[in-house]
């Protein structure tokens, strides 16, 4: 029986870092125990053929690594102990060579309290160049530098007869603030936008005009502080909307000194911007701008994590282009950009999502074809595919198919118990008022109104827009 936290920490790994590991353990200068070594490849590689069924017990284990020796329960926790550590070793030593710099500045540190004057300027030389190739100038750029001119200063102290002059310090310091500022900006707009979504707040504290001292500040010339200084701004204050437009002006001119996790960041502020306090608001005018930005973020490959395509944001980008009615340019994402989903995903998005396709463009006859392709994998997909069938047979005027629909719609929405109450009560909403439209007669203009105040009355509905649309047709 293989320890649960070894167990769940190897299947991580992927092939490569299985590889590298391997090697880590070999070295004696990490692992002086082959037994260790004798562990992780019967663990990684599988036992000999015939002796599968021994992997499920300690005794199996414990026989195809010590044949001659009698179980020994102690040495048998210590090896997976051991194994462990060394795995959690081996994950910290591949993050501390990650940046090419952390290595450098850590040999710098050693090297400034020698005198070995070529050896202390030839690294950090090495360092600085890495820092220019990087092209970056984001917080981690500024961290880096502080510490670099830090050990710089540090060198300076411990060699007598040097300039003493204070260049390092200063600008060890001045790299220290943009670094400070940086983060302690992230912090309060991250604050800001979980205000959004969630009820309880973050606790950041502040010194008093904090805004309007970054703002006099010589650090608002650097690029990640004013970034993080616009998003600020284009949070407490939305009706003044240059600074949305000035911030997307500087992450798509600038990308190039974020690196892709910084970007990440900023391009969700700036959509939820988009959504959440205007389309959101009735704004229906920024679906532009964010069909803009997710443009942006696909040519940059802002939103891709590995290669692939986050399903979330594949949704959102359809659903957007539908909205500014570019049905040409999402039919040709769905071809180019769905085998970029993790494997999983890729069917179900490609075939719902051209049914959802055909749907908007009036095609509604495909819908139901199209549909019959997709397995319901995920809830989803899964609820997505029931409401666009509904609304699909409302459009046919297929009263029959519609009418047994909603029954058993209903049926699945109540019985469902992996919907939040919050979610199940936009579909169940969305269900009653598709069929009190169904079911209304077309002279009752009073009974239409009501029907039409009621839907725009109610808060939590899906498919609201649509809805209303077919209330006022009606």
């Amino acid at each position: 029986m293989i320890s649960n936290k070894l167990n769940e920490l190897l299947q991580t790994f992927s092939s490569t870092d299985k590889l590298r590991f391997h090697k880590y353990l070999s070295s004696p200068f990490f692992n002086e125990q082959k037994d260790l070594i004798a562990l992780y490849e019967l663990l990684t590689q599988g036992p000999p053929p015939g002796k599968t069924e021994k992997m499920g017990s300690k005794l199996g284990l414990w026989k195809m690594l010590f044949p001659s020796l009698p179980f020994d329960d102690v040495r048998y926790r210590r090896l997976h102990s051991d194994l462990l550590q060394l795995a959690l070793d081996f994950i910290g030593y591949q993050q501390y060579r990650a940046h090419p710099v952390t290595p450098k500045i850590f040999l710098l540190h050693a090297l400034a309290k020698t005198r070995l004057d070529k050896h202390f300027n030839g690294v950090a030389k090495q360092a600085e160049a890495d820092l220019e190739k990087s092209g970056h100038q984001d917080a981690d750029f500024h961290y880096f530098r502080y510490m670099l001119q830090r050990r710089h200063h540090e060198h300076m102290e411990f060699s007598p007869g040097k300039d003493a002059s204070f260049q390092y310090m200063e600008a060890a310091d001045y790299h220290l603030d943009c670094y400070y500022l940086t983060k302690k900006l992230e912090h309060y707009c991250d604050m800001l936008g979980y205000q959004n979504i969630r009820s309880a707040a973050a606790d950041i504290y502040l010194f008093p005009d904090f805004l309007t001292q970054v703002e006099n500040s010589p650090y608002l010339k650097e690029p990640s502080v004013e970034a993080y200084y616009l998003v600020a701004l284009m949070a407490l204050h939305p009706d003044q909307e240059a600074y949305f437009f000035k911030l997307k002006a500087l992450v798509e001119k600038q990308a190039e000194m974020f690196r892709k996790k910084e970007l990440q960041t900023l391009f969700i502020h700036l959509m939820n911007f988009c959504i959440y306090t205007k389309i959101n608001n009735g704004r229906i005018d920024y679906y532009k701008e964010l069909f803009a930005l997710y443009r942006i973020a696909l040519r940059q490959e802002i939103i891709f994590d590995n290669g692939e395509l986050d399903p979330h944001h594949y949704k959102n980008i359809i659903t957007t282009s539908f909205y500014v009615r570019e049905f040409a340019w999402a039919e040709n994402f769905i071809q180019e950009f769905t085998p970029r989903l993790p494997k999983a995903d890729q069917e179900n998005a490609l075939q719902y999502n051209l049914a959802q396709l055909y749907f908007h463009k009036g095609e509604f006859k495909k819908v139901i074809g199209q549909l019959r392709e997709v397995e319901y994998q995920t809830l989803a997909y899964a609820l997505g595919s029931k409401l666009l069938l509904l609304r699909t047979y409302f459009e046919l005027g297929e009263e029959q198919a519609l009418d047994s629909l909603i029954d058993s719609f209903n049926i699945y929405l109540r019985r469902n118990k992996f919907m939040s109450n919050e979610n199940k009560k936009q579909y169940l909403n969305a269900v009653r008022f598709t069929k009190k439209m169904a079911a209304v007669a077309p002279y009752d203009k009073e009974a239409i109104r009501k029907i039409k105040s009621q839907i725009e009355a109610c808060q939590a509905v899906a498919v609201k827009k649509w809805l209303l649309e077919k209330v006022d047709a009606l």
